[in-house]
């Protein structure tokens, strides 16, 4: 049982893409991994099914932690010109790259919009809050629990299956419209939706 990570990585870099950035910096794990490979999978499609070209998107992979996050938003940053917008694969590589971002002296979401895949714990909660692709982590652990039960009873299918659920894109104050001039330009700030 897993989230849709394709999906939802085409849902949030679509929204990116909506926004008007064009120049996107995907942070991900390893590519070894399969939810780092979906998500990659998911935001090319993106670019792909907005008729765009493929160099909208410039490809970082490390690892699912915060070091790693830092790590790859440091090289990102140093491309020219700058992304104005980085997909986290995950919330600890957004950690990573919002410590990266202020670093380098800049300002999320006036320089730099940053979107990442799940959500963030109350207890992390970093200004401004991620827009994020949040996956059913409840409904994940409901769902897999009632299957044990189903099969440890002998109910239901006792062959493996693959459930994949839905994710759903929370729009927070991380992401605006790329502004020309940074944080000179109040308009590319985007209305904030929570859900």
């Amino acid at each position: 049982m897993r989230c849709d990570s394709e999906q939802g990585a085409y849902e949030l870099v679509g929204y990116l893409l909506e926004l008007g950035h064009r120049r996107i910096a995907v942070l991900s794990g390893p590519p070894t991994v399969s939810t780092a490979a979906d998500r990659v999978a998911g935001a090319a499609r993106a670019v792909a099914s907005a008729g765009l070209p493929e160099d909208v998107l410039t490809f970082f992979t490390g690892s699912y932690s915060v070091r790693g996050g830092y790590e790859l938003c440091r090289q990102a940053l140093a491309l020219t010109p700058r992304p104005t917008a980085l997909f986290a694969a995950n919330n600890f590589i957004a950690i990573g790259a919002m410590r990266a971002v202020r670093e380098a002296g800049l300002n999320v979401p006036c320089d730099v919009s940053i979107a990442t895949f799940d959500d963030v714990p109350e207890s992390m909660v970093i200004e401004p809050f991620f827009t994020v692709m949040s996956q059913p982590a409840y409904d994940m652990g409901r769902q897999a629990t009632e299957l044990l039960l189903q099969r440890l009873l002998g109910e239901g299918p006792q062959e493996p299956q693959e459930i994949l659920l839905p994710t759903e894109l929370i729009v927070r104050r991380s992401t605006a419209r790329p502004a020309p001039d940074g944080c000179g330009d109040a308009a590319g700030l985007h209305e904030v939706q929570t859900g």
